[in-house]
């Protein structure tokens, strides 16, 4: 009795010894601990990782992050006729002899529906002859579901940032074509020369001005459409009405030279005049033809306009290759080192090939001292990419100290969300608070902000000498640093980061 008697006090004294050293911590180690002690504890890690600041989703495509059960409801609104087969849309009128239905028919038809759904995603993907690989099966979704996409950007706008704000993400990038195809349809009409200047100089005249006047009224038109889906008037607004959200001028590179050109300098003419257009971006997948073929011819293009429009930011999907996927000659053809030395890329999009491209170390080397962020869809990567565990290159970039922030991609065709990204990276790279909580702010780093950064220097989480005796964190500030935080909007993104992580690091 007397022994269990001290076993007893031995336990309460531990836990007593415990809590005091765990109370001498601060409070950025306490959560590290504890999301140490979480990690086997499924519905702790899950809570912990939902409600953890995520900064921004830097990579992320406006098309691909729509459910496909958004897009239904989209081609019923729109009366559109749904291939049973095929799952494509089609105008009116329909013919049921022909396998055409009105959409309509896949809200009640339960196997339609499912099959829709599984067409227009890679959810329940099981290969077969028609439809093999899952890569495949993921580009193919895009034209399935695009009659719809350039006429509700409002209700698309409003379930994305709705569903990155309760993720608590603060920001959001996202790429679509403002245009909605304007300029590639000028660049067919005009044909093509090899002389950029002039080439530039004919769209210019031959109507550039009227697609970017056309490009900014689609966005006006989305925008006004997500605010008013999501009450931002009103006295109980969506949380998505307090994202900041910007757009990147996608560039789809599988097209024919002319009509990539037009589309890039609709781009940076665009970011040139509207301050929601932050960046020109290339898509589409990186073994379509053109997109390889034309790869060094498209990188020149964009040295040039960069040298015209040095003030928009570019970021690229850059090593978008597996091996086997191409010959082995196009994996070491350095496509991520030419799209930061030529291309002018501030950040990569994937980077899946840096192995295999010439000079590992050196790339590694150069990315980490120009500090080019690598935007990581490794959720994206495991389930389309099969790149899991040493195939993956986050821990490669990380030992490498290059900036990483983890990114969506296609969230809706993946049938994902941020969050689940941030527990493939704990689970299975074993990822501490400490990385997650540098990705996050790196994220914010390296958007395409106007403003000077609230940190001294690149990847150095210290504050500028204006807020450098400030509380991390602060309600409040001097009015030093108040003056600062006013002149930028990047320092006020990542104050208010900064606020929510005191805020949850306050909990444990």
């Amino acid at each position: 009795m007397c022994f269990a008697k001290k076993i007893v006090s031995f336990v309460v004294a531990s836990a007593c010894g415990l809590a005091v050293a765990a109370q001498s911590l601060s409070p950025a180690d306490r959560t590290a601990q504890f999301l140490e002690s979480a990690r086997n504890n499924p519905a702790a890690l899950m809570d912990f990782l939902e409600r953890i600041p995520k900064g921004g989703d830097l990579h992320h495509h406006l098309t691909g992050a729509v459910y496909a059960e958004s897009y239904i409801d989209y081609a019923v609104e729109d009366g559109l006729c749904l291939d049973r087969a095929a799952a494509t849309l089609s105008p009116p009128p329909c013919d049921a002899a022909q396998g055409k239905v009105p959409a309509a028919q896949a809200l009640t038809d339960f196997p339609l529906r499912n099959h829709v759904i599984d067409s227009w995603s890679i959810r329940n993907f099981v290969p077969a002859p028609d439809d093999r690989d899952v890569r495949h099966h993921f580009f193919s979704t895009f034209g399935k579901f695009d009659p719809v996409t350039n006429h509700h950007w409002g209700e698309m706008l409003a379930e994305v940032v709705h569903r990155a704000a309760v993720q608590h993400e603060i920001y959001l990038e996202t790429m679509l074509t403002p245009d909605q195809g304007e300029a590639a349809k000028l660049g067919r009409a005009l044909g093509w020369d090899d002389d950029f200047g002039k080439m530039r100089s004919r769209l210019l005249a031959g109507g550039m001005a009227q697609v970017i006047a056309g490009a900014r009224k689609n966005l006006d038109s989305g925008e006004s459409g997500m605010h008013e889906i999501l009450g931002c008037a009103t006295a109980k607004p969506d949380p998505g009405c307090s994202l900041t959200l910007r757009f990147q001028n996608q560039v789809l590179r599988a097209f024919p030279k002319e009509e990539v050109f037009a589309q890039m300098l609709a781009g940076f003419e665009l970011a040139s005049v509207d301050p929601r257009v932050v960046a020109v971006n290339l898509v589409q997948s990186q073994d379509e033809y053109r997109a390889l073929h034309d790869f060094h011819l498209h990188m020149r293009m964009l040295d040039y306009l960069h040298g015209v429009y040095p003030g928009v930011h570019i970021s690229l999907h850059a090593g978008e290759l597996t091996p086997g996927e191409v010959k082995p000659e196009e994996l070491v053809a350095s496509h991520i080192r030419e799209s930061i030395e030529v291309g002018h890329a501030e950040r990569i999009g994937h980077g899946l090939d840096v192995l295999y491209e010439a000079d590992v170390p050196g790339l590694l080397q150069e990315m980490a001292q120009r500090h080019i962020l690598v935007e990581d869809c490794l959720y994206s990567h495991e389930v389309v990419r099969g790149m899991r565990g040493s195939e993956n290159v986050l821990p490669v970039y990380l030992r490498a100290g290059v900036p990483v922030a983890l990114a969506t991609d296609d969230e809706a065709i993946v049938r994902s969300e941020l969050t689940w990204y941030f527990k493939r990276a704990v689970e299975g790279y074993h990822l501490d608070y400490p990385t997650l909580k540098r990705m996050a702010r790196d994220s914010l780093e390296h958007a395409f902000l106007p403003g000077a950064s609230l940190w001294a220097a690149p990847e150095n989480f210290t504050m500028v000498s204006p807020c450098s005796t400030e509380r991390m964190g602060a309600e409040r500030q001097s009015a030093a640093c108040g003056n600062f935080l006013a002149a930028s909007e990047r320092a006020r993104l990542e104050w208010k980061e900064e606020t929510e992580f005191s805020r949850f690091e306050a909990q444990f």
